[in-house]
């Protein structure tokens, strides 16, 4: 809890925190309970009880007496606690307490574990939900289209070479995605065979494509008990740490196109 990057972010409290609400998105999965917003302000409220609940814990098991041989109180010992915060050096050594701005460095800690508590809740009330059956459904990709060609260096002078390339790539965008038309256009129409049958023709490509700065790539997105779900187009930009998705286009599809296609 008390791990700091470059001393300002609370790293060690968010991953405490993240670690602290999987409990509650592997009982939302599992038990198919979907995470609305009042169960998102649910565990916050829990996540701040159980954090000063965890201090009082810890305080109590102390025993602290003052010298006269009364009690410490929780309160007075969490005020000491905040204003001995001190930075540790390399060296082992620890600097001066920071007094009353000890305060702003617990509230960042706070901050950590209750904000990475919500990280998981969060991402799954995005999750996609089938409201008949009660349960989060499953994404998985179909396919990758190229929608572009490999980038090519011409020279800034070369202007013919700008445009023919800028035509290469123009070309290749409207190839994929008039595929992807076709392929939308199947499984509105409930063409499974055709469907998979290109699907087929297009997996020795798919490598190739992932390379590309630009690919189309098709999710089926579906419940795994009434098979409901529907077709995802997404246009895939960049790579790695730079990769951008934009949705294109959603196609409802019908039960039994889904089971048809699944493997």
């Amino acid at each position: 809890m008390g791990w700091y990057a470059d001393y300002l972010l609370p790293v060690g409290a968010i991953i405490v925190g993240v670690a602290a609400s999987s409990g509650y998105g592997l009982a939302s999965w599992f038990s198919g309970v979907k995470i609305t917003k009042l169960l998102l302000w649910a565990v916050l409220a829990i996540q701040l009880i159980v954090y000063f609940a965890a201090q009082y814990i810890e305080f109590s098991h102390l025993k602290l007496m003052h010298r006269n041989g009364t009690p410490v109180g929780f309160f007075e010992y969490y005020d000491y606690v905040a204003r001995a915060f001190a930075w540790k050096h390399d060296n082992g050594g620890h600097g001066e307490p920071l007094g009353i701005g000890g305060y702003f460095f617990r509230a960042l800690k706070i901050v950590g574990f209750v904000g990475g508590s919500m990280i998981v809740p969060a991402v799954l009330r995005n999750a996609p939900y089938c409201q008949a059956c009660r349960r989060y459904m499953r994404a998985r990709q179909l396919s990758l289209l190229a929608a572009s060609v490999p980038i090519k260096k011409v020279k800034k002078k070369d202007f013919e070479g700008h445009a023919a390339h800028k035509a290469e790539q123009e070309e290749a965008f409207a190839r994929g995605k008039r595929i992807t038309e076709i392929l939308q256009k199947m499984a509105a129409d409930g063409q499974a065979p055709e469907f998979n049958q290109t699907l087929g023709e297009l997996q020795p490509k798919k490598k190739q494509a992932a390379k590309l700065p630009h690919r189309f790539s098709l999710h089926l997105v579906s419940c795994k008990r009434c098979r409901s779900g529907w077709l995802l187009v997404k246009l895939l930009s960049g790579q790695g740490k730079q990769l951008k998705a934009t949705v294109l286009a959603r196609n409802d599809l019908q039960p039994e196109f889904v089971r048809s296609i699944q493997p």
